[in-house]
């Protein structure tokens, strides 16, 4: 399989997982069409930031926590138009953005460093810096969409670049590791403190932002 595919497919999975098995169990309670829209809004902006961090020092610590307050402002700047201010369904178009931030982030920092094979290990280094990128794209996100919900815009804001932040400065030490072991175990503690945020945004925004009336209804439906 060509290289370029493969990146592609392994940098868009974690993306495919969370809308597939988190956003999905949520159908019925937002616009299908518009959440599509916020992914492909998302991708343009990975896009972008993708482009931007590959050409900045990526050790610069304050660099980083300068792409990545960008980037939370730029969702807020999105999760604030007319369309999603002020209402309930918001987080979900917060999920759905930062999952297409995610999606194309990793995939253009790869391209750019131009990686000459790859093993099975690169693949796994792929997959995981993807995993990481994506899940706190879309959990900060949530979070966002949740402030411009409930108009409290800038502690949303400040929540999620802390959440994001602590993330950024953490995986300064990949970048900067020659251990392999390191460079992973670093990683997959990226990993587990993706899911714990996660399953914290899952349980206490997502799962409580659907009036309840319409989880009534939507139940009376379904039996």
């Amino acid at each position: 399989m060509n290289p370029f595919t493969i990146v592609s497919l392994v940098s868009l999975a974690p993306a495919a997982f969370l809308l597939y098995f988190i956003l999905g169990q949520f159908e019925g309670y937002f616009k299908d069409n518009k959440a599509f829209f916020m992914i492909i809004v998302g991708m343009g902006i990975g896009l972008v930031m993708g482009i931007l961090s590959s050409m900045i020092m990526i050790l610069n610590i304050l660099l980083i926590l300068g792409v990545i307050f960008l980037t939370e402002l730029i969702k807020m700047v999105v999760m604030l138009q007319k369309p999603f201010r002020l209402n309930f369904d918001t987080p979900f178009y917060g999920f759905a953005i930062g999952s297409g931030i995610g999606a194309t982030f990793v995939f253009v920092n790869v391209y750019y460093a131009g990686l000459a094979e790859l093993a099975p290990r690169t693949i796994l280094f792929i997959l995981l810096l993807s995993i990481n990128y994506t899940f706190i794209n879309a959990s900060t996100g949530t979070m966002i969409g949740y402030g411009s919900s409930k108009g409290k815009f800038w502690k949303y804001l400040f929540r999620a670049f802390i959440a994001h932040g602590i993330l950024g400065i953490m995986l300064t030490f990949v970048y900067a590791g020659d251990s392999l072991t390191g460079i992973f175990s670093v990683l997959i503690i990226g990993v587990v403190y993706n899911i714990v945020l996660l399953l914290f945004v899952l349980n206490n925004i997502l799962k409580k932002t659907v009036p309840e009336k319409m989880k009534k209804v939507k139940y009376e439906i379904e039996s």
